[in-house]
């Protein structure tokens, strides 16, 4: 061999030594354990902001920064001497003993109702009073202030068509609907004005709650939804190998569609709407002799109703038949 490779060769070795000592070993981590040498990584066991969000909305359905600090809605944008205002509202962060206060002012910046309550354990929360008294008589915009704590607070606006200061009551009716969806029972929370409720039923192929109702004049109800039962989302884009494995959408994290509410068969847009990470709150308009409101989601319980769990099993049971007698292989033979 020449002088001249065998120094080229030598040379070579000796960038290649100096090249491997002057590269750094970084440590790679799993979890607690360091792999590669060097010191532990301090952040290992360090939850991130994003985790903790994506763990709650796992465990709840939704997210808590989808949902706003307090808010607060009534069920009807104008009342007249003597309605009852059903004003509903949640706390994203309740604390305990800590009491909701509610003010109403009127167009001439008075003060015409005051008042305390205090949520429910997941912050939600309910008050009524009438639009009537001495104090009811200016027409015009009202405000709700809803302070919550020291720098919490909300507001909402209604319209009150005047009166003259008599104490005339139109009473709201309180009650809960045992509503049995899938093997499961839920107690559903409701407010009524201007009829009663005669029923609800859970149509699961159609993702639609039916409540049934007599109404005797204009009125409202308020309904609290859990959304273990009945929710609406925006769905995700077409993913074609979920289509073909079957497998389930996670709705965990994905952001809130509003309820497609008809009153006999006609579309509500007017009505409102509260909701935290457990419960949605629908305020729905009625006129009277209206019989029939329907709410509808995207997502229910149960998922399939009875016919398509037979239709399902009918078409297994053909399959598992013609492949018996057809001979038909699903795997290739080999």
């Amino acid at each position: 061999m020449k002088r001249s490779s065998i120094f080229y060769l030598a040379l070579l070795a000796i960038t290649t030594s100096i090249a491997v000592i002057a590269l750094p070993v970084y440590a790679q981590t799993s979890g607690n354990v360091t792999v590669g040498g060097g010191p532990p990584n301090p952040n290992a066991n360090v939850t991130t902001a994003y985790e903790l969000l994506q763990q709650e909305a796992n465990q709840t359905g939704v997210s808590k920064s989808t949902i706003v600090p307090l808010s607060i809605n009534t069920d009807l944008p104008t009342y007249s001497q003597g309605d009852t205002v059903i004003m509903t509202g949640h706390i994203r962060d309740p604390i305990n003993a800590t009491a909701v206060t509610i003010k109403v002012i009127s167009p001439l910046k008075n003060l015409v109702f005051i008042g305390q309550l205090s949520p429910d354990a997941d912050g939600s929360f309910t008050k009524t009073f009438a639009a009537t008294g001495q104090y009811w008589k200016d027409a015009g915009n009202y405000t709700i202030i809803a302070q919550y704590g020291l720098y919490l607070n909300s507001t909402a606006s209604f319209h009150y068509n005047g009166g003259d200061g008599s104490a005339t009551i139109t009473k709201a009716l309180n009650g809960t609907y045992p509503l049995q969806s899938g093997n499961q029972i839920y107690n559903i929370p409701y407010i009524i004005k201007g009829g009663t409720v005669s029923s609800m039923s859970i149509f699961a192929q159609q993702y639609t709650l039916e409540i049934a109702l007599n109404t005797n004049a204009n009125g409202s109800i308020t309904v609290t939804l859990p959304r273990s039962m009945i929710d609406a989302k925006i769905p995700p884009p077409p993913n074609p190998d979920a289509n073909l494995t079957g497998a389930k959408i996670n709705t965990a994290g994905l952001e809130d569609a509003t309820f497609i509410v008809t009153d006999g068969g006609k579309q509500v847009t007017q009505f409102s709407e509260t909701k935290n990470q457990n419960v949605r709150t629908l305020s729905i308009p009625f006129s009277k002799g209206d019989s029939k409101i329907d709410i509808v989601g995207t997502i229910i319980v149960p998922e399939f109703g009875p016919i398509a769990a037979l239709v399902f099993a009918i078409a297994i049971i053909s399959i598992i038949a013609v492949s018996a007698k057809t001979g038909l292989r699903f795997m290739p033979k080999y």
